[in-house]
C-alpha cells in the first residue's frame, strides 16, 4: 500500500474518531466496514456512513480541518498502518503508527531500556553498557522521550552510534520539555521519532498512558535498570511481561530494600542482569559468540627445527 493511500486512510480514521466524539472503537469499525478505495477522492466514500446532509456537512468539514493538520506538519513523516510487516503483531492497541526520522523503521530488534526519572550512577553505568552492547549487536534502542532514564539511553545511543528509537505521546513535531529540544533534533538527524498521534491530535497528559501501552507492545526486549516502587516504568515492564515479552532487572536494584518491586518481580521468566552480555538471552535466536581458542606455541628452539 502507497504511503499516499495510507495517509489518506489515516487522515479519514481521525475525522472518523472526531467524528463520534472520540469513541476510536466505533470509528475503526466503520472505516474498516467502508471497503473504500482510498486511492480516490475522499467525496467517493463519505457518502456511505452518513445519513443526512447535515451529518455529511459535518464530517467535511471536520476532515477538512484533519487533512490540513496532515500536511501542515512541520517536519516530513510517514504513517505506517498495523498490516506493515516492520510491526505487524507489535502495534496494539493502535491502527496508524507515526514516524521521523534520518532512518526507517526496520526489522532490527528493539531493546527498550527502562529506568527513573533519576537514574543513579548504577543505573546510568548499566544503561550504558546496555547500548553499547546494542551497538555491538546491531539492537535498535527503543526508550519512552522523557527526561531521565530515557533521555540518557537516546543520548548514549546517538554518542556510540546504535539505532535510537524515541517514542513519544505527543505529536511526532511537539518536544513536550525545552530542555529535550537538541536531544529530539538529535533523535531526529540519528535516528527515529515514533509517535500513536496523529498530526491533529491535541497533546493530553494521559496519552502517556497510551504511549506506554504501546512500547510495552512495540518493543522485542525490555531491561529495567532501576525503578522506584510504583514507579512510571512498570505500566511498560508489566504490559510487557504479561504479553509474554523477555524482560531483565538489574541484580544490583533487585538486591536493593528500597527496590523492593524489582525484587518481587525477579523470578521466574526475568533475566537477571549481572553484565550487559546477559541481555542476549531476551533474543533466543542470538548467540553469544565464543573466543577462540588459542594455541600455545612454545618459543624454545627445537634441535629438529
Amino acid at each position: 500500500m502507497s504511503q499516499t493511500v495510507i495517509k489518506e486512510k489515516a487522515i479519514a480514521y481521525e475525522a472518523l474518531s472526531t467524528f463520534f466524539k472520540g469513541d476510536r472503537d466505533k470509528a475503526w469499525s466503520i472505516l474498516s466496514s467502508l471497503n473504500a478505495d482510498f486511492s480516490s477522492s475522499f467525496a467517493s466514500y463519505t457518502r456511505e456512513f452518513t445519513s443526512s446532509f447535515q451529518e455529511e456537512s459535518e464530517f467535511n468539514d471536520i476532515w477538512r480541518r484533519t487533512r490540513d493538520a496532515f500536511f501542515c506538519e512541520k517536519i516530513p513523516f510517514s504513517v505506517l498502518d498495523e498490516e506493515d510487516e516492520r510491526v505487524r503483531g507489535k502495534m496494539a492497541p493502535i491502527h496508524f503508527l507515526y514516524t521521523a526520522g534520518n532512518r526507517e523503521l526496520g526489522n532490527e530488534k528493539r531493546l527498550v531500556i527502562l529506568g527513573p526519572p533519576l537514574p543513579s550512577l548504577q543505573a546510568k553505568s548499566d544503561i550504558f553498557d546496555a547500548v553499547s552492547l546494542s551497538k555491538e549487536r546491531g539492537w535498535a534502542v527503543v526508550a519512552p522521550f522523557d527526561s531521565g532514564s530515557g533521555a540518557y539511553a537516546l543520548q548514549a545511543a546517538i554518542k556510540l552510534g546504535a539505532l535510537p528509537i524515541a517514542v513519544l505521546s505527543s505529536g511526532i513535531s511537539k518536544c513536550p520539555s525545552e530542555s529535550l529540544l537538541e536531544l529530539m533534533e538529535g533523535v531526529y538527524t540519528k535516528g527515529i521519532l515514533v509517535t500513536q498521534a496523529a498530526p491533529c491530535v491535541k497533546y493530553e497528559k494521559w496519552h502517556v498512558v497510551l504511549r506506554n501501552r504501546f512500547i510495552s507492545s512495540f518493543g522485542d526486549g525490555f531491561f529495567l535498570s532501576e525503578e522506584k516502587n510504583g514507579g512510571p516504568s512498570w505500566a511498560i515492564f508489566d504490559g510487557a511481561r504479561e504479553k509474554g515479552k523477555r524482560v531483565s532487572i538489574s541484580l544490583s536494584s533487585a538486591n536493593n530494600p528500597n527496590y523492593s518491586w524489582c525484587g518481587e518481580r525477579l523470578g521466574e521468566g526475568v533475566v537477571p542482569y549481572k553484565k550487559a552480555k546477559d541481555l542476549i538471552k531476551l533474543f533466543p535466536d542470538e548467540k553469544t559468540p565464543r573466543k577462540k581458542r588459542e594455541i600455545y606455541v612454545d618459543p624454545t628452539p627445537s634441535l629438529f627445527d
